[in-house]
């Protein structure tokens, strides 16, 4: 099949290539990431375990005392209880950082394609490629700035809004929560952003942030599109592979609202250690559910790059 980048392709074009070239070349995406798909795996694992188990866990034992019992809750309860707040904010952090990480050796190998048109497989099962880390890392953390400033901006002026206008809170909330809904359709033009920084290593994010949002924005439908179904594609498979973990979430929840309500715990000795168990295994397999997005935004960027370039040659 023909994976070369630079060519003019519809949504389904875009798609097609991008599912094409993952299952073509997947044992070479997979001996490029798979360790840091273990480490994330883990990171994820342990950040489910604090908040489908620790978290509720702690919580039942606090409303139990406050709200049931009557009692003043206990220095030690509410320490253990802050303390897991810090190492679940922590985690969250690490997430974000190592799924930057995981994404960087599969944009690694896409840069490789993206000057050659071809992949080598790594030679080493353990060869870990620290070549686009940093600018994937900077690539994610300007993307999230760029995109949360504004919705920080709405906020913090709803909030001074309710301040001197109390009666008209329902009115600022609907006001709200539509602009973060036009905001949300007007950041997808940020996808093209990121990869057009990632796979042009000589440019700066924010030297280049204007003029290729603006590129973006007038291949909105094309990007709001590909994502759309492309994303549907990989959330209903992300769904039917996370449906063990949310299962087993739920059944804490449920098993915590009993404790809260004095019935014993009901849970198997075994079930925590099964729970990081199911935890990881759903991981490792979200990193390779979820990577096709990765190459269908990889394809979307070569798209537009080409019509804006054939373009250009007709305007001359």
């Amino acid at each position: 099949m023909d994976y070369i980048l630079f060519k003019n392709r519809s949504y389904r074009g875009v798609i097609s290539k991008g599912l094409g070239l993952y299952f073509t070349h997947f044992r070479l995406f997979f001996k490029a990431s798979w360790l840091t798909a273990i480490v994330f795996a883990l990171v994820f694992a342990a950040m489910e375990t604090l908040l489908s188990i620790q978290l509720p866990a702690l919580s039942a034992t606090i409303m139990r005392q406050e709200l049931v019992l009557k009692t003043a809750l206990s220095p030690e309860v509410a320490q253990q209880y802050l303390a897991t707040l810090g190492i679940t904010f922590f985690l969250i952090l690490l997430y974000a950082v190592v799924e930057a990480l995981t994404a960087a050796t599969v944009l690694n190998k896409l840069k490789e394609h993206h000057d050659t048109n071809t992949m080598i497989v790594p030679k080493r099962w353990f060869a870990i490629s620290r070549r686009m880390m940093g600018r994937t890392l900077k690539g994610y953390f300007f993307t999230f700035l760029t995109v949360m400033v504004p919705v920080l901006l709405i906020m913090v002026v709803i909030f001074v809004l309710h301040q001197l206008m109390p009666a008209a809170s329902m009115t600022m909330m609907v006001v709200a929560g539509v602009l973060c809904i036009l905001l949300g359709l007007l950041y997808f033009p940020m996808l093209y952003v990121f990869m057009k920084y990632m796979m042009n290593k000589g440019k700066s994010y924010f030297s280049q942030l204007r003029s290729s949002y603006a590129t973006g924005l007038r291949h909105w439908g094309h990007i709001f599109t590909t994502c759309l179904i492309g994303g549907l594609i990989v959330c209903v498979l992300a769904g039917i592979c996370c449906m063990p973990a949310i299962i087993l979430a739920q059944a804490h929840w449920i098993s915590q609202e009993g404790v809260l309500n004095g019935d014993p715990q009901g849970m198997p000795d075994y079930i925590n250690s099964l729970s990081f168990i199911t935890y990881f295994l759903t991981g490792f397999v979200l990193v390779y559910l979820c990577m096709p997005i990765l190459l269908m935004i990889y394809y979307m960027y070569g798209s537009i790059e080409t019509y804006e370039q054939e373009k250009n040659k007709l305007d001359i």
